[in-house]
């Protein structure tokens, strides 16, 4: 990777308000809350689902412990079927555990995602970002290979929740690009006080003439108008409000790569 290649020229950014970003950004979440709110309702419901078998489960196995210990005289066939039932109750605690980290991940991730917690500019893990994006899409991207090529990245300065929008913005894309299945790489690296994101995809592509105008708002591809057509609108508003730029490369048949360079002293 060249320096040039690294460059962030003045004319390719813009001031851009704090309200009219925050206005974009609300737009852009209302649009796709509707399939997050499924999304995630399917990915909790499977672990819930489980939880909720082994809850019966757990009560007839104490029912009958408690049979067996009724007489507080415990005989040598009881003592096998006390044994059968802690085996059992081991296995289903097993189970229960695995579920609940599971919903335990995905609500970690949704926090993380929001940045509930933080400030609406703090420095930030970008790669903590990304994979707390895969998290929440995870329904959305089930056909898809991620491919996870991570740099080393110091902390970035940023608003966390305005840059999860436009990773959120183009994972969506690449998986809805591939609905049949194909590989979605993600690469990240760090060059002097710059770092540069690169989502690559195996899908359709972008036929040329439309290229120039996939940043421009109302223009969609999709035969479904997710978003409204805003999504890579906001996402170069975000960045370019954080003085960086985004570049997409793609040919049809072959895929497209979206390429986000960021100052790591952000804003």
């Amino acid at each position: 990777m060249t320096e040039q290649e690294f460059s962030l020229p003045q004319s390719a950014t813009r001031p851009v308000g704090d309200t009219e970003l925050a206005s974009l950004v609300s737009q852009a979440k209302l649009a796709t809350l509707g399939m997050l709110l499924a999304g995630v309702a399917h990915e909790i419901n499977t672990p819930l689902g489980a939880i909720n078998s082994n809850h019966d489960v757990l009560r007839r196995a104490m029912s009958k412990l408690q049979d067996i210990l009724a007489d507080e005289v415990v005989d040598e066939d009881e003592l096998e079927e006390v044994r059968r039932i802690v085996r059992a109750l081991d296995a289903i605690l097993r189970v229960n555990d695995i579920a609940v980290e599971r919903m335990a991940t995905l609500v970690g991730s949704l926090r993380s995602f929001g940045r509930l917690d933080r400030a609406p500019i703090d420095w930030a893990d970008l790669h903590e970002g990304i994979d707390s994006t895969l998290a929440i899409l995870g329904h959305e991207t089930r056909a898809v290979t991620v491919e996870r090529r991570f740099g080393v990245l110091p902390p970035v300065r940023c608003h966390p929740d305005q840059l999860n929008q436009v990773w959120m913005n183009l994972i969506l894309n690449a998986a809805q690009a591939m609905p049949d299945g194909g590989a979605l790489t993600i690469e990240t690296e760090h060059h002097d006080d710059r770092v540069r994101l690169v989502f690559g995809d195996e899908g359709c592509g972008i036929p040329a003439a439309a290229q120039a105008q996939i940043f421009e708002g109302g223009f969609t591809t999709k035969q479904r108008r997710i978003g409204m057509g805003l999504g890579l609108l906001i996402s170069r508003r975000i960045v370019e409000h954080h003085r960086g730029i985004i570049a997409v490369e793609s040919e049809p048949g072959s895929g497209s790569r979206f390429t986000v360079t960021l100052p790591v002293s952000g804003p």
